[in-house]
């Protein structure tokens, strides 16, 4: 026998996610959704304990509870899952949540639009998660054209939401603040550079479409984005090639998103911000041609030269295809490291704080590597200015 049928239980919007939808449902009863389905096995589901909400590929058995409990056609709450939108689209290509997501009693740990939840309470409807938010390359509202938040302007944490009920209406809220995410709650931060956040929506445009069976250009885009987030030049680096294009002697990869280098698919393991970075660099350094018939920028290969991971080749048919990684041997490290060790610059830097030392041995690192006979036929052209202006997002 099934859960009874709730009093009260609103219908899930089109572009709604499942989770989102259990949430405001539960927020009428004052619980979260994981609690309200474990009321449900509690009343005779055939499960004993209630499953984690799964967005991209639900349990039919969950639909079925929750549909009989709600008065929902089951199918509608199917087409609600991730996998029946976007049937082409892999998993890896989806936000990544975090181990947290599983027991976590909010309804998501995903980046969104303050102004979407204030179009929401304009409206006088309940707020909600938007499905294409949950996009591994969505970094920006398309029909706000603003910077998607993965943080609470408030307390800085890793945006986790709840929902309230306030006025008969679900709000959302930062889950470990309280801060309301609609209305004045979601002000704050500062303005970005319009041209930098158009040039980011139209390569996230671009990447949508490919990814989702609209365009041939996939396989290129999936490749140019693990060449950017490879690691440079050494296999366990925690140093991506990205690094080069930021040009900045000394530079290393922030802790909080070290896990990333080396990822097949980098984009939906990034915060939004270092993904807004990642575009830009995929627009300047692979140009708007990633089909790979004709000839490949000369900074573009120079990084797939400096990238550590296993040979990479962006389309195997086209002038592209004779680019690719070259690995060292170990007595050509060794006499790369004998190189840095008798330079001059090196042996003045003895006399410096750590920090300092440190900085002129990274740029005489960037020196030797770069100084092959493939990074000298290059011709590397340098980066246009907007790019160091790309720098201050994050």
């Amino acid at each position: 026998m099934g859960p009874g049928r709730l009093p009260v239980a609103p219908r899930p919007y089109r572009d709604e996610l499942l989770s989102s939808w259990m949430a405001r449902v539960a927020c009428r009863y004052g619980l979260t959704g994981q609690e309200l389905a474990g009321h449900f096995a509690h009343a005779g589901s055939c499960y004993s304990s209630p499953l984690s909400i799964d967005d991209g590929v639900p349990a039919v058995g969950q639909t079925r509870m929750w549909a009989q409990a709600c008065g929902v056609d089951p199918e509608r709450l199917q087409r609600l899952a991730l996998s029946r939108r976007y049937p082409r689209r892999a998993r890896s290509w989806y936000v990544s949540r975090g181990p947290e997501w599983a027991s976590s009693a909010t309804s998501g740990s995903i980046p969104v639009c303050f102004a979407c939840f204030a179009g929401d309470q304009s409206a006088g409807r309940d707020a909600y998660l938007r499905a294409g938010w949950m996009l591994g390359e969505r970094c920006i509202c398309p029909v706000h054209r603003q910077l998607l938040h993965d943080r609470c302007v408030s307390c800085h944490r890793r945006l986790s939401v709840a929902f309230r009920l306030l006025d008969g209406r679900a709000q959302p809220a930062c889950s470990y603040c309280g801060l309301l995410l609609a209305g004045r709650g979601g002000e704050g931060g500062r303005p970005h550079d319009v041209t930098l956040m158009s040039r980011a929506l139209a390569v996230q445009q671009r990447i949508t479409a490919s990814l989702n069976g609209e365009k041939p250009e996939r396989a290129q885009f999936e490749k140019a984005l693990a060449i950017l987030w490879a690691p440079l030049d050494h296999p366990a680096a925690a140093r991506p090639v990205l690094a080069l294009w930021f040009n900045q002697a000394g530079w290393r990869c922030p802790y909080d998103v070290r896990h990333a280098v080396g990822a097949k698919t980098p984009l939906a393991q990034l915060p939004v911000r270092w993904r807004v970075v990642t575009l830009l660099a995929l627009d300047d350094v692979f140009g708007v041609d990633l089909r790979g018939d004709g000839e490949m920028p000369p900074f573009a290969a120079h990084l797939v030269r400096r990238a550590a991971s296993r040979q990479i080749r962006l389309s195997s048919s086209s002038r592209w295809s004779h680019v690719q990684l070259l690995k060292r041997s170990a007595a050509e490290y060794e006499r790369l490291a004998r190189q840095i060790l008798a330079d001059p610059n090196w042996i003045a830097a003895e006399e410096l704080p750590r920090r300092k030392r440190e900085r002129v041995r990274a740029r005489l690192i960037d020196a030797v590597l770069a100084g092959n006979p493939a990074a000298s036929r290059a011709r590397l052209s340098p980066r246009p200015r907007s790019d160091d202006q790309a720098i201050q997002i994050w």
